[in-house]
C-alpha cells in the first residue's frame, strides 16, 4: 500500500520522487519479492513427492533463498533506473 501511495504520487507529480527513489532501493522488499515463486514450486514439489524426511524441505528452502538472493543481486543490475 506504502509504494502503491508513493507511485501514485510520483505519477501525478510526472517524475519519480526522492521518497520511491529510496523504497524501491531497499533489499528486503525485493528479496521477499523473487522469495515468492520459489517457495512456491517447493511447496508443490513437497505436496507432488511427499517426502519422508525433512531434507528435501531444508535443500529446497536453501536452493530458494539462494535463488531470491541471486535475483535481487542481479536483477537491479541488468535494468537500472534513476540513473538518468
Amino acid at each position: 500500500m506504502k509504494l502503491r501511495r508513493m507511485t501514485n504520487e510520483a505519477l501525478a507529480t510526472g517524475e519519480i520522487t526522492p521518497e520511491l527513489e529510496r523504497e524501491r532501493s531497499k533489499l528486503l522488499p525485493s528479496f521477499t519479492h523473487y522469495l515468492d515463486l520459489p517457495m512456491l514450486f517447493l511447496i508443490i514439489a513437497l505436496g507432488v513427492m511427499k517426502p519422508a524426511t525433512w531434507e528435501m524441505f531444508l535443500y529446497g528452502s536453501l536452493i530458494a533463498i539462494g535463488l531470491a538472493s541471486f535475483f535481487t543481486l542481479l536483477i537491479p543490475r541488468m535494468y537500472p533506473w534513476g540513473n538518468e
